[in-house]
């Protein structure tokens, strides 16, 4: 057999002693009475031994472990050659459970319960050192290796992004480490091939490096934690496996608003997101307030938006109405210009720090206070994110919630739709399934919460296509938003002999809150505002329609980074904070109608000018409160949801 080369692991967690929750110090291992090796009056010893280095259960599991780490992020230069981790990681210890009976003579009893037919009727190995504790053992290197993968990559050492089983939930346990569809080892993004570090020219150092294994979305979760779910579904590197492609069906809204978000053409735009809009000559930012279908001066019925413009604290514009959608554009179709004030621009500065009566004092210098408030509003509220409507518990006992929606930066998303992703090609979405957010006890006794989305990626996939052709089957599990964009994007492409369908990848995939860019957009009706009408009809004319996301940005692209996730908001006013009128609500369209009262605002609103018309929307508070009032939408939707059995947890005034 070929020598072994050393891999030697720099960073280890492990622990000798902990701290339990009663604030009382033990020793991270079996207890003594686990370790008294005294047999009971039937001859039974039933105890634990710690496993010495070069034991060969103690090799065999430094064998297992440096194969896995190996086939995960080794190069085509170390195929074919063994590997042995050097030593286990600092202050992990291995103990081997041992059962048998002696009888009077002394001798071991051979025991009917072993599979191996051995003497002892248990002999199992367990891994002690992790930082939670005794009872946070490891049965198997197969258990321990995503521990172990996290240790090498993760550069921040956030225990939230682990995903063994003792550091991520039961309900969220990854069963095999691989990426789905994968037959061939494969490398994490980021992680350079290693280099040696005072080894032997054949021996391994394993440097820590920043990955994002816990965010890739090739991991195995329980659908006992989503609700009509129960059996485990996995991904295997094995090469005989074949993974489950069946995606989950997405569940019918039970809001109202959630409703009315889920049809086609209704509304691209939502209460409480961060959008820009037009000044006329120039764009600013605002909060949308509220919004009403109406029906101009042609009888035609379309869209109009109550939007409040971002500013400093010591002043705030009228709110506007905007009754055109193309004048108006997601917080993330363009990037936000540096400060007009150039004390402001050197960097340093949130909307919070910065004394806005010295900026208005000129203290600065020269530039417009407004449009540096709102540029900074809009980061702060990029940077945020609020749940909103608490799924009731399954059980009083369940430690994680689930939400039925989510603020992510500038914009609101819904448990039902799709995501836009970082990872993968680029075009990739996830069906959005579950918003579980679960309790997490730091190590060194904090609490906190981590949030978690589970869904089904989709990548989008063009094929050549003809009259002779099989037009790829509808999916009927995708949002009807979905499939009714999809179907416009192949009435054009099919010009070009091309039709398009969204290829599952990987069903419930489990992603954390910095692995999505946004909420998607419909490329037929948000590419003619991004375009332009006539861009568009051209490229209409010669069957090219691009995906809407490849002309936006992701969220926290201009202040977090990819890898943040950003200050947790307890409702959406708080994201907003000074940069809105006190006593600012956002308008929602109730579950049942009875409830749905006139919301006002509490100070004036401008005329807004429709385009080309030079019509005044508004003209007296009579019509401002006419405008606050949903029942034009809630008339077609709200009998459906008057009856609604289920109760949400929240103020939704609030969210």
């Amino acid at each position: 057999m070929a020598p072994f080369n050393f891999i030697y692991i720099g960073r280890s967690d492990g622990q000798l002693r902990i701290v339990t929750k009663s604030k009382k110090r033990e020793l991270n291992q079996p207890t003594d009475l686990q370790l008294d090796k005294t047999p009971d009056k039937k001859g039974v010893s039933d105890y634990y031994t710690k496993l010495v280095n070069g034991s060969p259960k103690e090799v065999d599991w430094r064998r297992k472990l440096a194969g896995m780490l190996i086939r995960e992020i080794g190069g085509k230069e170390h195929k074919g050659k063994n590997y042995i981790l050097a030593a286990l990681p600092d202050n992990y210890r291995l103990y081997e459970h041992l059962k048998y009976t002696t009888t009077d003579n002394g001798a071991l009893q051979k025991s009917t319960n072993n599979h191996a037919k051995g003497p002892t009727d248990r002999q199992d190995a367990y891994l002690y050192g992790h930082p939670l504790g005794r009872k946070k053992r490891y049965r198997s290197p197969a258990d321990f290796f995503p521990h172990l993968l996290w240790l090498v990559t993760d550069e921040a050492g956030d225990p939230g992004n682990c995903t063994c089983k003792v550091c991520s939930p039961e309900e969220f346990q990854v069963e095999d480490v691989g990426v789905e569809g994968s037959s061939a080892p494969q490398k994490l993004d980021g992680l350079d091939s290693a280099t040696t570090t005072g080894a032997t020219p054949n021996d391994l150092a394993i440097p820590t490096k920043k990955a994002s294994f816990s965010k890739e979305v090739g991991k195995a979760l329980s659908k006992s934690s989503i609700p009509q779910a129960s059996s485990p579904r996995g991904f295997t590197t094995q090469s005989s496996a074949t993974p489950d492609l069946t995606p989950l069906s997405v569940r019918p809204p039970v809001h109202l608003e959630q409703d009315i978000d889920f049809r086609y053409g209704i509304f691209l735009f939502r209460p409480g997101e961060l959008v820009w809009f037009s000044r006329g000559t120039a764009w600013g930012l605002s909060l949308i307030v509220n919004r009403e279908r109406f029906k101009d001066s042609r009888g035609l019925d379309r869209p109009q938006y109550l939007v409040q413009p971002l500013s400093h604290p010591f002043g705030h514009p009228e709110s506007r109405v905007i009754s055109q959608e193309t004048l108006l554009r997601p917080w993330l179709a363009w990037s936000a210009p540096g400060p007009t004030h150039q004390h402001l621009a050197s960097g340093g500065f949130s909307y919070n720090t910065i004394d806005w009566t010295r900026v208005l004092d000129k203290d600065f210098g020269p530039g417009d206070a407004e449009v540096d408030a709102s540029i900074f509003a809009a980061k702060a509220v990029d940077e945020s994110y609020t749940l909103f409507y608490q799924i009731p518990k399954l059980s009083a006992a369940a430690e994680e919630l689930q939400w039925s929606g989510l603020y992510l930066g500038g914009e609101k998303i819904w448990v039902g739709e799709p995501i836009r992703l970082r990872i993968g090609s680029g075009n990739d979405i996830m069906i959005l399934h579950a918003i579980v957010e679960r309790p997490r006890q730091g190590f060194a006794g904090n609490a906190s919460t981590i949030i978690y989305l589970v869904g089904d990626v989709y990548t989008f996939a063009t094929v050549s296509y003809d009259d002779r052709n099989q037009v790829p089957v509808e999916n009927s599990r995708l949002p009807s938003r979905l499939r009714e964009d999809l179907r416009y994007r192949n009435r054009a492409t099919r010009r070009k002999n091309q039709i398009s369908y969204w290829k599952l990848m990987r069903p419930l995939a489990k992603l954390g809150l910095e692995d999505i860019k946004g909420r998607w957009y419909e490329s037929s009706l948000l590419l003619p505002i991004l375009r332009g009408e006539a861009d568009f009809n051209e490229d209409l004319a010669r069957g090219e329609i691009t995906d809407a996301g490849m002309w936006m940005n992701g969220r926290g692209d201009s202040s977090l980074g990819v890898d943040k996730v950003g200050q947790n908001k307890s409702n959406r006013i708080e994201a907003f904070g000074r940069a809105i009128p006190a006593g600012m609500q956002i308008g929602q369209a109730f579950d049942d109608a009875s409830h749905a009262d006139t919301i006002r605002v509490q100070h004036g609103v401008s005329n807004a000018l429709e385009e080309g018309t030079g019509q005044n929307l508004i003209t007296t508070e009579d019509n401002l409160e006419q405008f606050l009032d949903l029942d034009p939408v809630e008339s077609e939707y709200a009998h459906q949801y008057t009856d609604n059995g289920g109760q949400y947890i929240g103020d939704p005034m609030q969210h």
